[in-house]
């Protein structure tokens, strides 16, 4: 467990448990080990239909809700008027109560672009989550969802590892008081494999996972790594107890590429930055 409590960036927690692909008994006990250790921030989305597995875990942990930090995500299909409120009431019940943040999980196209985020306000005063955020906008799409939002866009959910540069959307999130959050933090594996990385795990004397991982955190990012291994969610953990020099952060940076994406589907084809 982390020695003080768990820093914030616009009230969420910088390190919190992804739980794609878990499901069932898996997702289960894979959030109630996280809570047992520590972590309070916990990620799931429609699109993983686990979302009644968490709430499960939830319900039965000893760690009262108003401590927890609940995200979870409006699946591409249920962005229309139709499916929209009917969708994130159905999450609600599965969670066991409101969300902490609620975000649209893939950018509909443009031209529905407003209604969606017109529609995520509505659910935030609606009372189905205490904040509201996207996942995978470009920077353009960002500002065009903060203006649009009056600035109530807490977060943006992306692919955010050493191996793709994401300056660009990191700068624009900065100028428009949007959290980035990390989804694949680790590229499924690939992060902690290039030299700079190991060299500064063999350096520190730690693992080339809590390297990449306190990469993330030390530029402001939030990170929500999958692990179902206790002693992987302990090294995680102790992320928060550590600081990389300015050196080997600019070590590591130097690997990003516009090109290294692990999750890349074809709907968002030319609308990446």
């Amino acid at each position: 467990m982390p020695a003080s409590p768990m820093a914030t960036i616009n009230g969420i927690p910088v390190l919190g448990l992804g739980t794609f692909p878990l499901k069932g008994d898996e997702a289960v006990n894979a959030v109630a080990m996280a809570l047992d250790l520590g972590f309070r921030h916990i990620d799931t989305a429609q699109m993983y239909g686990n979302e009644r597995d968490v709430g499960r875990a939830i319900k039965e942990s000893s760690v009262p809700r108003n401590e927890l930090f609940v995200v979870t995500k409006i699946d591409p299909s249920n962005l229309d008027g139709v499916r929209f409120s009917a969708s994130v009431s159905r999450s609600m019940t599965d969670l066991g109560g409101p969300a902490d943040l609620l975000l649209i999980h893939w950018p509909p196209p443009e031209h529905d672009l407003d209604a969606a985020i017109d529609r995520l306000i509505a659910e935030k005063e609606n009372g189905m989550s205490r904040a509201i955020g996207v996942s995978n906008f470009s920077a353009a799409m960002m500002r065009r969802a903060q203006d649009r939002a009056k600035g109530e866009i807490m977060c943006n959910q992306v692919e955010f590892h050493p191996l793709l540069d994401q300056s660009k959307l990191l700068a624009a999130s900065r100028e428009l008081g949007i959290a980035l959050a990390a989804y694949s933090p680790l590229a499924r594996g690939k992060a902690m494999l290039p030299k700079p990385v190991r060299d500064i795990a063999a350096k520190l004397q730690r693992p080339a996972s809590e390297i990449v991982l306190r990469w993330i955190i030390q530029q402001g990012v939030i990170a929500i790594p999958m692990t179902t291994k206790r002693g992987n969610a302990q090294s995680n953990l102790s992320v928060l107890n550590f600081a990389l020099s300015q050196d080997d952060m600019s070590s590591i940076s130097n690997l990003g590429t516009r090109h290294g994406r692990t999750i890349n589907p074809s709907w968002m084809t030319g609308r990446w930055d």
